[in-house]
């Protein structure tokens, strides 16, 4: 029921969303992810290196302190390392920076045409 309860009022909340709403944030996300990689982009320049995720690790089944808690299988995932860091190549950096910025101004003008169509129609 944990698990359940929150996919269901996730799904009920996008249901809320009036038919408008869903469509500018359609029109939106590429502008949206754009920006974020800007974003990533310029932190990186500034600290001079990537923090590199460490996806790695492992994940346990255990016995939940059932009847207690109202799940008898619980999941925990350990990660073995903790994010690496790696150095940038700065001209590159630089590089995709200005490639990023020079595609900005046409995505967004893409976005405020669908945007605008949305409220339209």
């Amino acid at each position: 029921m944990r698990v359940i309860a929150p996919i269901l009022l996730g799904g009920l909340l996008a249901a809320c969303a009036s038919p408008e709403q869903r469509c500018v944030r359609t029109a939106q996300a590429d502008l949206v992810e754009l920006d974020r990689q800007i974003a990533e982009s310029e932190r990186t320049l500034a600290r001079g290196y990537r923090d590199r995720p460490e996806v790695a690790g492992r994940t346990t089944l255990h016995i939940c302190a059932w009847p207690r808690e109202p799940v008898l299988f619980c999941t925990q995932h350990t990660p073995r390392q903790p994010a690496t860091r790696e150095a940038v190549n700065v001209p590159a950096e630089q590089a995709r920076l200005a490639s990023l910025r020079a595609q900005r101004d046409g995505i967004a003008a893409a976005a405020a045409r669908a945007m605008s169509a949305c409220r339209a129609g």
